[in-house]
């Protein structure tokens, strides 16, 4: 028997080595832009000048001139949706990659490592962040129901960004467990509050939906029951009087879950309209007043209406929406209305590191310094 022997390999970083930047002309960019078909072009102008903006501010950042201890390269994409007839605000986003330096014990030099770290900043991206957030998105999804979410987990705020983490609230969907900051160019809220009377609707859709599931199985039993009749009927000879019991047992327990599903869906439809008749007699103050969920009670079913704090009280936590009507959609508006900026570092647990390294440190800072407030007027 041979044992190889593995050499072992140290990183070491090369701190103090000068970095490239790579994909800071916002010219390559303007043509996939400009590829776009369907693109309200008096918006395109705009979104253009704002996202050059972009690349402007965050390279002139003092890490970058010259970048220390790793090379950045930076990649574009832009989503859109060639059934639309024309896309005013399409969803855009820069990442920036942050590669380290490493030295290269062979030859001596200095070489680019394949991992490293990453800012994104993302334009128009609302539904990209607030797609798959909070207790309630799979329901909301599954019953066809506008997404909503919980209790906006706001962790620092200036005049120029609101900064949100939802390590208690669900993770947010491109940067689980980091916080990440949303600047906006108007001062619309970005959020409102869920009404009562939509929350009942959100309970009348998610009843509706497992229904309508409960249905599908009743009709797979009833499929499954019949076939197993056929068979009992005019059973092949390979079928033993154990495995005849089997079946003719399986079939009993069917027909009970077929009762059983039977009832769960009268029960369901019994809650629609209790939830009906309590959306009928709200008044139009109480219809409209903000939804809060008293988390705390503990109900036999997480969506019961009991959990629903009453009217005017305050206890409980507040459901929030992102407002429709953020977006300003008036001839002269620009093509750029809400920029998000967050950090990735690579393999950060749920518990978070508490020792970091310089290039994760680097990417910190860039979050933290980034000018914010530049951001807000690229988007003017």
């Amino acid at each position: 028997m041979i044992t190889p022997a593995i050499a072992q390999h140290t990183i070491v970083y090369a701190e103090d080595a000068a970095g490239k930047i790579s994909g800071n002309e916002a010219g390559i960019y303007f043509k996939r832009i400009d590829a776009v078909k369907n693109l309200n072009k008096a918006k395109a102008a705009s979104l253009k000048k704002c996202l050059a903006a972009q690349l402007k501010i965050f390279y002139s950042d003092p890490l970058f001139n010259p970048p220390k201890g790793f090379t950045a390269q930076t990649s574009f994409g832009i989503d859109t949706d060639p059934f639309t007839k024309v896309i005013s605000f399409p969803p855009c986003r820069f990442h920036f990659d942050f590669y380290y330096l490493d030295n290269d014990d062979k030859t001596g030099g200095v070489k680019t490592s394949m991992d490293g770290t990453s800012v994104g900043m993302e334009t128009n991206a609302v539904e990209h962040f607030f797609r798959q957030v909070g207790n309630f998105w799979k329901d909301c999804s599954d019953a066809k129901f506008p997404l909503f979410f919980e209790q906006l987990p706001v962790t620092d705020s200036t005049s120029d960004y609101i900064e949100m983490d939802f390590k208690k609230y669900g993770y947010a969907h491109i940067a689980p467990n980091k916080p990440f900051r949303i600047i906006k160019r108007n001062d619309k809220p970005l959020f409102i509050p869920l009404s009562r009377k939509e929350f009942l609707q959100f309970l009348i859709a998610q009843k509706k939906f497992q229904i309508s599931e409960y249905e599908k199985t009743i009709a797979d039993l009833q499929k499954n029951v019949k076939e197993t009749e056929e068979t009992l009927k005019n059973p092949p000879s390979y079928l033993n009087e154990s495995t005849k019991k089997a079946l003719a047992d399986g079939d009993v327990l069917a027909q009970k879950n077929i009762t059983k599903t039977q009832n769960e869906i009268k029960s369901f439809q019994a809650k629609i309209q209790e939830y009906e008749s309590v959306i009928n007699a709200m008044s139009p103050q109480e219809a409209v007043s903000p939804a809060r969920i008293d988390e705390n009670k503990t109900v036999p079913d997480f969506y019961d209406l009991k959990r629903l704090v009453p009217a005017g009280k305050m206890e409980g936590v507040g459901l929030y929406k992102v407002n429709p009507d953020y977006y300003d959609n008036s001839a002269t508006a620009p093509g750029a209305q809400v920029i998000f900026v967050y950090y990735n570092l690579p393999n950060l647990s749920v518990f978070e590191k508490t020792q970091f390294n310089y290039l994760e440190k680097k990417t910190m800072d860039i979050f933290n310094h980034l000018d914010y407030h530049a951001l807000k007027m690229s988007m003017r």
